[in-house]
């Protein structure tokens, strides 16, 4: 995995996203590859859903040492065995930053400007609900996605 995007907004050196996409041989496939990424509240099961669909190999919380933020920024991954890039997104909600929604914002719409396909990962509870969660980021989403 390699990080593109710190959880203080600012992008990783160009130089280490071309060398880990060379590493994983998506250098050589053109622009023959996929992208997928997702979006959710805070642990929320994120990386471990990334993990288990496309064998890649992001942090998962350590429920032993409790609920806490385990993704910071934004990251990626080749798939197994696919040629197919997956980006794993900070989560939403969190408690550990203060200008959370400014980012939550900006990565949700970097996310669906440059993915294929954007899971969206929420609680079944909240399917339905004027006032969950992620509600306001998700109207967001869908706004810019019909004026694209």
């Amino acid at each position: 995995c390699v990080q593109l995007i710190s959880s203080d907004m600012k992008f990783v050196e160009e130089q280490e996203l071309y060398k880990y996409m060379d590493e994983q041989g998506l250098m050589k496939v053109g622009d023959k590859f996929h992208t997928v990424s997702i979006i959710g509240g805070q642990s929320s099961g994120k990386s471990t859903l990334l993990n288990a669909l496309f064998g890649t190999e992001f942090d998962t919380m350590d429920a032993s040492k409790g609920r806490r933020q385990t993704t910071q920024g934004i990251w990626c991954s080749r798939a197994a065995k696919a040629n197919m890039l997956v980006l794993d997104v900070e989560g939403t909600d969190g408690r550990e930053k203060e200008d959370q929604k400014a980012f939550e914002g900006k990565s949700a719409l970097f996310s669906l400007a440059l993915t294929d396909v954007m899971m969206v990962n929420m609680w079944m509870h909240e399917v339905g609900r004027f006032n969950a969660a992620n509600l306001p980021l998700l109207r967001t989403v869908f706004e810019v996605h019909l004026k694209l």
